[in-house]
């Protein structure tokens, strides 16, 4: 299930309609509060979104929005993350990453360790890892031991997001300007490899994923709309790459 959110309302696209590409498709939600991110609960039932200063979760069985937690900010909530099926959510407000317990509507844990704005969230596969990103600086908490590592090694240069590896637990990929770097976070000194973007590439590198069939594919996408396939143990990285129009 596709699920897009606009300004002001929500569209969910099953598999059977997105096969036969329609050129139009109705909304089946108006939404009170422009949204700022959404994510999935694991088991595909419901929807997490969140507004300014809100999170609310949609019920796909019943069509209708069910309030989570409201946050007393001056600064919008971001990066929502689902940690279990229970419906742990982690969320950013700030330079300010909280742990929220849905069940009760309580944030058990607060990670305040950056002294600039959250640029992106990702959580391990094991859900015991969560990095955070800010301008020029990555942090790896434990959430079962409440620790957190400053990874080294990283330039100056605003960090667009990062991503856990979908196969191994503590590989971690940081996009940062016009490169790709990898760490090892049991080794927080510096990066194990780092993959500049192709000569004559515009942008810089915006979104990265992990392949869910091998433990070496990786690819990336960046702001002028080129897309990389590369391999982490090959010394010449580069797979493929496509211009998208």
């Amino acid at each position: 299930m596709l699920a897009l959110t606009t300004t002001d309302a929500l569209t969910l696209i099953d598999p059977t309609t997105l096969k036969n590409a329609p050129s139009s498709v109705p909304s089946c939600q108006t939404l009170l509060s422009r949204p700022t991110a959404s994510i999935w609960h694991p088991n595909n039932s419901s929807l997490f979104i969140s507004s300014f200063s809100d999170i609310h979760k949609y019920d796909l069985s019943t069509n209708s929005f069910h309030h989570v937690h409201s946050m007393d900010t001056t600064d919008p909530i971001s990066h929502l993350l689902v940690k279990d099926k229970g419906g742990t959510l982690i969320f950013s407000v700030s330079q300010v990453t909280h742990v929220l317990e849905c069940s009760s509507g309580k944030i058990t844990q607060s990670f305040d360790s950056h002294k600039s704005p959250i640029t992106s969230l990702s959580l391990s596969n094991d859900c015991t890892l969560l990095a955070t990103t800010s301008s020029g600086t990555a942090h790896v908490h434990n959430l079962t031991h409440g620790s957190h590592t400053i990874l080294r090694g990283l330039p100056s240069t605003r960090i667009n997001t990062c991503v856990f590896h979908t196969h191994l637990r503590t590989r971690l990929l940081l996009a940062s300007g016009r490169q790709l770097f990898v760490y090892d976070t049991t080794r927080p000194s510096g990066p194990i490899k780092m993959i500049p973007m192709s000569e004559g590439t515009m942008g810089e590198i915006d979104f990265v994923a992990c392949s869910p069939f091998s433990k070496t594919l990786v690819a990336f996408a960046t702001t002028a709309g080129s897309v990389f396939l590369v391999d982490l143990e090959k010394e010449k990285a580069y797979v493929v790459s496509v211009q998208l129009a």
